[in-house]
């Protein structure tokens, strides 16, 4: 008896995951709630469990493989030890299903359930598009690790029978043709690979004095394409969803952070060393503070019903390899500026090492951006859905100021409000963000 273990749905937005490691090797004995692989999401790398016994028979999907889509089978577990991947191999014609991808299944009568797995050394498939006229005889799953991997067929020496590329042959083989992001020349900046030699050419596909003569043409531009991966491409599907259907608008207002600084200074200074406060931490409370005294924003909108929340979930966009990430700080108008700082500093952390869990970083009532530190003046943030608003916050800068008819320096930053007009309108979001200035320039409200 054997057991296919399918790509999980780690999060549920979740529609295809790259298998970042094997945790178990094929004969390894493996138990309920071993961590067999790491899986990674749009978001974050996150340890897979086993929830079945046995031995670990065959990896389906190689180590490394990127957009393997959810419920595609990666692996076989053998359920007894009198079981072995070899009996796997002995294949009645009468058990073989062909599918739509010249690939098969394995039907145990038995158990009636399908066991799904390419016949690596038994199945020959052919790539009959060759330049040269030559049949390619490839095995299915080296095909489609070839194909993950962007190796050309033509470039791996096949030791099976006929010259049959087997799966370690794709495994072993180690190219340029391996390099995600590949060179390319021309003068039409909307080249894609296989352009004719008028307007571009991909370099990997010249002889190497061709790829002279074309670098080295004075009116030639030399750029990078690198393919999209997960993460980018789940941002842009958000953004895009966002754009597209939230009537969203802004709303700005500048606030003095004077007193708040010395405030905060003076509590940094009898704390000593223990912790030190920072200005986000004090905007994460204000904020959950301002959505309380005005919950019409602490709602979202849900196809044809409005959800407004009682407690305040606020997000901290958190700028990591190649992407973005919210992590959440749940509850917080149950939270002191201690037990705020810890834990955002704790998720930053974690955000960029991509250890974060779904639940930490999907949900949440509102999110802050903050560019202040690369000196942004003020900017507007695109709504995360299915969030109602966003708060930007730019750089705080020193200006002269009247003050009882004397000119004085004061401290100001720029705070933006981008909402969802559908369900906050400009006097909701107008009343939000005065609340915002006056518990920022007046902090001793924070303690009513």
């Amino acid at each position: 008896m054997s057991i296919t273990i399918y790509m999980p749905a780690l999060s549920p937005t979740m529609e295809m995951g790259n298998i970042v490691k094997w945790h178990k090797a094929e004969g390894d004995q493996i138990s309920s709630g071993d961590i067999i692989a790491e899986i990674e999401t749009d978001k974050a790398v996150m340890e897979f469990e086993s929830a079945d016994e046995g031995i670990l028979g065959k990896i389906l999907i190689a180590e490394g493989s990127v957009d393997v889509k959810v419920n595609e089978p990666i692996a076989i577990i053998l359920e007894s030890e009198n079981d072995t991947i070899e009996d796997l191999d002995i294949i009645d014609s009468n058990n073989m299903e062909a599918t739509d991808d010249n690939e098969y299944s394995i039907i145990d009568k038995e158990s009636g359930e399908d066991v799904v797995r390419e016949l690596v050394d038994e199945i020959d498939t052919t790539e009959p598009d060759i330049d040269d006229g030559n049949r390619i005889f490839i095995s299915p799953i080296a095909k489609r690790i070839a194909k993950d991997k962007g190796i050309e067929l033509t470039d791996i020496r096949g030791t099976g029978p006929n010259g049959r590329i087997l799966k370690k042959d794709v495994e072993a083989h180690k190219t340029e043709a391996n390099v995600s992001a590949q060179t390319y020349v021309g003068t039409d900046l909307k080249l894609e690979s296989g352009v004719s030699l008028e307007s571009g050419v991909r370099l990997e596909d010249v002889s190497p004095s061709t790829k002279t003569d074309i670098i080295n043409e004075g009116n030639k531009l030399n750029y990078t394409v690198t393919p999209i991966d997960t993460m980018r491409s789940v941002i842009a599907e958000r953004l895009q969803q966002s754009n597209s259907t939230i009537p969203s608008y802004t709303l700005n207002i500048d606030a003095s952070i004077k007193k708040l600084n010395e405030v905060r200074k003076k509590m940094n200074e009898d704390m000593l060393d223990e912790t030190k406060l920072s200005f986000n931490h004090f905007l994460i409370k204000i904020t959950s503070m301002a959505m309380l005294h005005t919950p019409e924003v602490n709602a979202s909108w849900e196809g044809d019903q409005i959800y407004s929340y009682n407690s305040t979930d606020i997000g901290i966009a958190v700028a990591i390899d190649n992407g973005l990430i919210t992590p959440i700080i749940r509850n917080v108008e149950n939270k002191g500026l201690l037990k705020i700082s810890n834990e955002i500093s704790d998720l930053i952390s974690r955000a960029r090492e991509k250890k974060l869990s779904p639940s930490e970083y999907q949900g949440g009532t509102i999110s802050i951006s903050n560019l202040g530190s690369y000196g942004i003046k003020s900017f507007t943030s695109i709504i995360n859905p299915p969030q109602a608003s966003i708060l930007s916050i730019g750089a705080s800068r020193k200006v002269p100021v009247v003050i009882d008819d004397a000119v004085d320096i004061d401290e100001l930053i720029s705070v933006t409000l981008t909402a969802d007009h559908r369900l906050i309108d400009g006097a909701v979001g107008a009343k939000f963000l005065a609340y915002m200035k006056r518990l920022i320039e007046n902090p001793n409200l924070m303690l009513l």
